[in-house]
C-alpha cells in the first residue's frame, strides 16, 4: 500500500482526536482503525514475504519452525523459501474474500505456517469442536462431524489444540474488527489499491458460515461465543506477545487482543455496551517502531534489547544471579552492542567475565546482567545503556532488592510463556513449572514486581492425575529453612481457589505437609508466613488442589536459614486451613488426637 507522507500525518493526527471512551458500536470502527496494518509483506516464499516475516515470527531456537498443525519438526531454509511439507495457512480462509490477494490474505496475524497434510484436511471447515469420530486426528489437529458453531447443525468442522486454542481466538478477533469494513461498505470513489479489495465480498457459502456481512458484530453468535470460550481457558502467553512484538516490526501495527484480552468482552461478550479507553491502544505501540511508507528493507536499522526492566535479589555482600538479555539488530553495520553498565550492576557475555562494559559480535548475540554486590540491605537502581551503529540508545533499568533473606525468588528472572510443564531457572533456584507459566498481568496476576507464576488447576482421568500442576523445587536450598513466606491470589475473577503447600528433606521423594489447603482470596496478594525449622536441603512445592481453570498467582518465595530452634512447627498465617493440623513436639504430625502439647492449626494447645 503506498501513503504520501503527508497522508500518514493525516491520518496519525485523526486518530489523536479520537475519543478516549468508546463503546459498541463505535468500538469496533475504532479498533479498525487503531490496528490495520500500515504495510503487509508479499505473500510466498523469498526476501520480503511471508516465508521471511515467519522467520521472524515462528522460529524456534534451534531454527525449526513453530507449528501449530502438527508436531513435525520441520527447519526454515537459508533463502526464506517455502518450508517441505507445510504451506502458509490463513486462519480466516482466503477463499471467503475469493482469493483476491488483499491486505487481509498477506496480514502475517492471520498467517501460521502449517503442516500441509492438516492444512489439507481440514479444507475450508469452519473451526469448531469434534464430537464424532475423527475423521483426521494428528494429536494436534482433529477433523471430525461437531456442531457448526455459525448456524447450530451438524457439520464436519477441524478443532485445533487446547494450546492454541486462545491464540485463533485473539485472531478471530483481530480480523473480525481490523477487516470490519469488508462485509457491507461501498469502495470509496477513487480507491482502487490492495486495501480496499474485498469490499463487499464474504458472500462465499464457507465465510457466510462463520461471517455475518450484516451485523456490526461481524462473527456469528455461535462462532463469538465460542471464540471467547477458547480465549478464557488459554489465556495469552510469551509466545503470542512475542509474535505480535515480531509482526509489529514487520507490518506497523499490533493485535489490541493480545495486549488487552479484555478488549473482546467489550465487543462480545459481558461487557458489550461499557466503554472502552482506546488510548491503551494506542500507547501500546513501540515508539521504536517506524515504518515509512513502502520502507526498503535493506537500509531500515532496527535495534531492540529485551527485558527493558530488570529485578534481582541478592545477600549482602554477594552478587545476584545474572539475567541473559535477548539483542535484535537488522541493518546495523558494523554489527555490534554495547552494553555500558552503571555501577554496581555489571555486564558480562559469557556469564562468567564480569565489567563495566561488553560488546556483542553479531546481530544476535545476548549479553549477561547481574547485580555486583552491596555489603548493605537496600534497593540498588541502575541503568545499563546500550549503543548500535546509526540507532538511538536503549536504556535498560535495573533495581536488586538486597536483603538478609538467604532464599527469595522473585520469579523475574528465566522466562517460561506455556502451561506445558517444564524446568525453568529463577533467581534462587530451579523450578518444574507443571500447568503453571510466567505472568505478568498487572490487573488479573498482581505480582508483586514485573512477573509472578500463574498455575492452572490438574487434569485428571478416571480418577488418575495426567498433568499434575504444581510449582515444585528441583534444587535444594543449602542451610535448611527457618521461616517460610509467599504471596498469592487467585488470577482474575477466578474462585474457590486453593493450593496445598509440602516440603521435602529428601530431594522430593517424600513430601511433608506445610498447609493441606488454603483458600485464595481475589485482588491484591496476600502474604502466608510458615515456620519450618528444619535443617538440611531443603525443596519447597506448592500445587493446585483444583482442576480446570481455576488459577493460583504465587510471587516473592522467601526462606530463611535454619537457625537452631526447636523442629516444633509454629505455624501461622493470614488465614486459616481448612483442614484441622496438628504435630507432636518431635515435629510429627499426628491424628489430633494426641495428649499432651501439640501445635493445631497453629497455636499450642494442651491436649488431655
Amino acid at each position: 500500500m503506498k501513503r504520501s507522507g503527508l497522508s500518514f500525518v493525516l491520518l496519525s493526527l485523526g486518530l489523536s482526536l479520537f475519543a478516549q471512551n468508546v463503546k459498541m458500536p463505535a468500538l469496533i470502527d475504532s479498533i479498525h482503525n487503531l490496528s490495520m496494518p500500515i504495510k503487509v509483506l508479499g505473500y510466498g516464499g523469498g526476501s520480503g514475504k511471508t516465508w521471511s516475516g515467519f522467520n521472524k515470527t515462528d522460529r524456534l531456537d534451534d531454527g525449526s519452525v513453530r507449528d501449530r498443525y502438527s508436531n513435525t519438526t520441520r527447519y526454515f531454509t537459508p533463502n526464506n523459501g517455502d518450508v517441505s511439507g507445510m504451506n502458509i495457512e490463513h486462519i480466516w480462509a482466503n477463499s471467503w474474500w475469493g482469493h483476491i490477494q488483499n491486505f487481509a490474505y498477506k496480514d502475517l496475524f492471520n498467517l501460521y505456517p502449517s503442516d500441509a497434510t492438516a492444512n489439507q484436511r481440514k479444507s475450508n471447515n469452519p473451526i469448531g469442536v469434534v464430537t464424532a469420530s475423527d475423521a483426521f486426528d494428528n494429536g494436534v489437529v482433529k477433523v471430525g462431524k461437531g456442531i457448526d458453531p455459525g448456524d447450530g447443525t451438524t457439520q464436519t468442522v477441524w478443532e485445533p489444540a487446547d494450546q492454541w486454542k486462545g491464540d485463533f481466538a485473539r485472531t478471530y478477533f483481530y480480523m473480525a474488527s481490523v477487516y470490519s469494513n469488508f462485509g457491507n461498505l461501498e469502495v470509496p470513489a477513487g480507491k482502487t489499491g490492495d486495501e480496499y479489495k474485498g469490499l463487499q465480498l464474504w458472500t462465499t457459502a464457507e465465510g457466510l458460515r462463520t461471517v455475518d456481512p450484516d451485523s456490526r458484530l461481524v462473527m456469528r453468535e455461535g462462532v463469538y461465543k465460542l471464540m471467547l470460550e477458547w480465549a478464557k481457558n488459554d489465556p495469552v502467553d510469551q509466545i503470542e506477545v512475542s509474535r505480535a512484538d515480531e509482526i509489529e516490526w514487520i507490518q506497523g501495527n499490533r493485535n489490541p487482543y493480545v495486549d488487552f484480552p479484555e478488549l473482546a468482552e467489550y465487543v462480545w461478550g459481558d461487557k458489550s455496551g461499557q466503554e472502552f479507553d482506546i488510548q491503551q491502544i494506542k500507547d501500546k505501540k513501540n515508539p521504536d517502531v517506524i515504518i515509512e511508507p513502502d520502507p526498503d528493507p535493506s537500509e531500515t536499522v532496527k535495534f531492540s534489547v529485551s527485558p527493558q526492566s530488570l529485578v534481582f535479589t541478592a545477600l549482602p555482600g554477594q552478587p545476584s544471579n545474572a539475567v541473559k538479555t535477548t539483542v535484535y539488530m537488522q541493518n546495523v553495520d558494523p554489527v555490534g552492542c554495547t552494553a555500558q553498565a552503571e555501577y554496581p550492576y555489571q555486564v558480562s557475555l559469557d556469564g562468567e567475565t564480569w565489567s563495566d562494559e561488553a560488546t556483542t559480535v553479531n546481530a544476535t548475540q545476548g549479553f549477561y546482567v547481574r547485580f555486583a554486590g552491596a555489603e548493605t540491605t537496600g534497593d540498588y537502581e541502575g541503568e545499563i545503556v546500550c549503543n548500535a551503529s546509526g540507532a538511538d540508545s536503549r536504556v535498560l533499568t535495573a533495581v536488586c532488592k538486597v536483603s538478609e533473606v538467604s532464599f527469595w525468588e522473585n520469579f523475574e528472572v528465566g522466562s517460561k510463556g506455556a502451561y506445558a510443564a517444564a524446568d525453568v531457572t529463577g533467581n534462587a533456584a530451579t523450578w518444574n513449572l507443571s500447568n503453571a507459566m510466567y505472568a505478568s498481568d498487572a490487573e488479573k496476576d498482581h505480582p508483586r514486581d514485573g512477573k509472578c507464576v500463574r498455575m492452572k488447576g490438574y487434569v485428571a482421568s478416571g480418577g488418575t492425575v495426567t498433568t499434575p500442576a504444581h510449582i515444585m523445587m528441583v534444587s535444594d536450598k543449602e542451610n535448611g529453612v527457618g521461616d517460610l513466606s509467599f504471596w498469592a491470589t487467585s488470577y482474575g475473577t477466578d474462585t474457590g481457589v486453593k493450593i496445598m503447600v509440602t516440603y521435602s528433606l529428601d530431594s522430593g521423594q517424600t513430601c511433608l505437609n506445610v498447609a493441606e489447603s488454603i483458600s485464595l482470596g481475589s485482588g491484591e496478594m496476600v502474604q502466608y508466613s510458615y515456620k519450618l525449622n528444619q535443617k538440611g536441603k531443603v525443596r519447597i512445592k506448592i500445587e493446585s488442589l483444583n482442576t480446570g481453570n481455576k488459577r493460583a498467582c504465587i510471587d516473592d518465595i522467601q526462606m530463611t536459614d535454619y537457625n537452631g530452634e526447636t523442629a516444633v512447627r509454629d505455624i501461622y498465617t493470614g488465614q486459616d486451613d481448612e483442614c484441622a493440623q496438628s504435630w507432636d513436639l518431635s515435629g510429627k504430625k499426628t491424628a489430633g488426637s494426641a495428649r499432651g502439647v501439640v501445635i493445631r492449626n497453629g497455636r499450642k494447645v494442651v491436649s488431655k
